[in-house]
């Protein structure tokens, strides 16, 4: 049965020539964009200490079209920012020196998630009282509007040349070396190299009515941990494709986490198995973290994943899941079956 999983899984993998039309674009229009901030205001062109990207592109598990980009926008002042560790991978960000010369520093020291995006907020919008319009190196030429302002955690533009829709999430993120990791545990070598950054991002912590928490994120080290591990990236892509055929049926389930899943499973097991049985049994996994409510964050086990679904969300992300995993089981020597599973004709 091995034959039919691989078979399933190229109905989504990415063309060389997609990637490289589509990533060269996308660099075009996030580079200009970010220009144009730097021109209209004098604190971001300070600020701005690059791009770094996240997500599924970053970890190459991305689907059939390479269109959506996770970035991080690194911010990096003129002064000290001490990390403060909250709980279970939230912290806050204490700046006591920048209060007296940086408006997004609050008078009581700390770095105010809302301070933070009404300033980026208000830069978007000078550059965008219209719809961009550029032309990329490809010759392509797009129309780029600001679709979210950064109200949740990401500012979001999408870009459009005819049918070609390229869409971009921008979190502002602050960036910090190992050694300044808070004092919660971490689950990472210490032998790790090269020694990649970690990030605190603006989220808010669930039943906690206060807007100065971050949470800490390293998409890199993430990616260190699962390279050479054969299947593993093969199963969150089927996970992935098993979703988004039944995304409406799994209410806000995200790609972290089905990602999240494997890398609490993936040094105890053996990932050059057979890809249909790997798939089956992080399928099974994904349900018990479901029925359990709970899916702690890999870098801070305290920390619910599932804390972004509501109690209906969930429940309905569990009745689903349960029914295809019980499918799953039940049409492994049924190829016709199985690729209906994953919306294949």
């Amino acid at each position: 049965m091995g034959d039919i999983w691989q078979q399933i899984l190229e109905n989504f993998l990415i063309s060389d020539k997609n990637r490289s039309e589509y990533t060269e674009d996308a660099q075009g229009i996030v580079n200009y964009v970010m220009e144009e901030l730097k021109s209209v205001d004098s604190q971001f062109a300070k600020a701005f200490d690059g791009l770094s990207l996240g997500g599924s592109y970053l970890d190459r598990v991305k689907l059939r079209t390479p269109d959506e980009f996770d970035l991080h926008m690194k911010l990096k002042f003129p002064f000290p920012i001490y990390p403060r560790a909250y709980s279970n991978g939230f912290m806050y960000l204490y700046a006591p020196i920048g209060r007296n010369s940086c408006n997004i520093v609050s008078w009581d020291g700390y770095i105010h998630t809302a301070a933070l995006q009404d300033w980026l907020r208000g830069a978007f919008r000078k550059i965008f009282k219209s719809n961009l319009s550029l032309k990329c190196p490809s010759g392509r030429s797009y129309e780029v509007s600001y679709t979210l302002a950064g109200y949740a955690c990401a500012h979001s533009l999408k870009a459009t040349c005819g049918s070609r829709v390229i869409e971009f999430d921008l979190v502002p993120a602050f960036s910090f070396s190992r050694s300044e990791w808070p004092s919660f545990n971490l689950p990472v070598p210490n032998n790790m190299a090269p020694p990649w950054s970690w990030y605190a991002v603006p989220q808010t912590k669930k039943h906690l009515n206060d807007d100065r928490t971050y949470l800490a994120i390293s998409p890199m080290w993430e990616r260190e941990m699962m390279k050479d591990k054969q299947n593993l990236k093969n199963v969150l892509r089927l996970m992935k494709a098993l979703r988004d055929a039944h995304k409406p049926d799994l209410p806000h389930l995200s790609s972290y986490m089905l990602k999240t899943v494997i890398l609490h499973r993936m040094d105890n097991i053996s990932w050059d198995s057979n890809l249909g049985s790997l798939f089956i049994e992080m399928w099974s996994r994904l349900v018990e973290n479901l029925r359990n409510r709970r899916l702690p964050y890999y870098l801070a086990n305290g920390h619910n994943v599932f804390d972004r679904m509501n109690d209906q969300e969930l429940s309905k992300c569990l009745a689903t899941a349960t029914d295809l995993l019980y499918k799953l089981r039940n049409y492994q020597n049924n190829p016709g079956q199985l690729r209906k599973l994953f919306d294949l004709n």
